[in-house]
């Protein structure tokens, strides 16, 4: 485990209007965080707003998919809460569906929100991160994969997709910053019962073998983990069992997402 202290500085959430980006915002709150809070759901954000009694924090309605907006988004919240030392990153969609039947707009949603929005959100605050640990400590961009992101399954290929794009493009960054004293990490949770997942029209076989989890358990166990050198950041057994199959037994694992999602 890492002795290493925080930079000092806000925390930028984006996706903070709902789910795990809510959740995370109101426990960094609670322990007197700054905060600049991202989201393209102005209402959600005003929600969460309402939730955090009093901490100082910065809001943003913004889409990730905008690189030049993103990048306004930095300048405004610098102004208003300070040095930003640290991000995580949660705004991402979900599309089902079999792989042949959806849509190109849908696989094109997919990576332009998950996967470019997380290349946008590091491009535009790599050097204000590099910044905050120049001065101590050492600064985290946590981009959120999935445990889908470790293992493709049926009816998520386009989401699966995505999110494998995440944690290759986080590796790399990740080897390209060392040295600088920004971490990166990246988050891959279960499904999370949130409202993403609650609003889907039906839930893909797969989730049975991973049921929701509670966005304040994913939250707390994610913060968690950043006093950890951990890269890919696990929040529960059935994740760490599918990292492990997925990385030591893929046969077996094959077996067993076949068998779950078999129709």
């Amino acid at each position: 485990m890492s002795t290493r202290k925080s930079a000092k500085g806000a925390w930028v959430v984006t996706g903070a209007g709902s789910g795990f980006g809510r959740e995370i915002a109101r426990q960094l709150a609670s322990r007197g965080h700054a905060l600049s809070l991202w989201d393209r759901d102005a209402e959600g954000l005003a929600e969460t707003r309402e939730l955090l009694r009093g901490a100082r924090a910065h809001l943003a309605t913004v889409d990730v998919k905008d690189l030049e907006a993103v990048r306004a988004t930095v300048r405004d919240a610098r102004a208003e809460v300070g040095m930003l030392a640290h991000v995580v990153h949660c705004a991402g969609i979900l599309r089902i569906g079999a792989a042949v039947d959806m849509s190109a707009s849908d696989y094109r949603a997919l990576i332009e929100v998950n996967y470019l929005g997380s290349v946008h959100v590091a491009l535009a605050l790599a050097d204000e991160l590099q910044q905050a640990a120049s001065h101590g400590g050492r600064s985290n961009l946590v981009l959120v994969s999935s445990i889908a992101g470790l293992r493709a399954a049926p009816e998520l290929a386009g989401y699966s997709a995505s999110k494998f794009a995440v944690l290759g493009f986080a590796q790399a960054l990740r080897d390209e910053l060392s040295g600088t004293g920004v971490y990166v990490r990246v988050l891959c949770p279960p499904p999370g019962d949130t409202p993403m997942v609650r609003n889907l029209p039906y839930l893909p076989k797969i989730y049975e073998l991973a049921p929701p989890m509670s966005a304040k358990v994913v939250a707390a166990r994610a913060l968690a983990a950043l006093e950890r050198d951990d890269f890919v950041l696990l929040v529960d057994a059935r994740s760490r069992a599918y990292s492990a199959f997925s990385r030591l037994w893929p046969s077996a694992l094959d077996f067993i997402v076949k068998r779950a999602t078999r129709s």
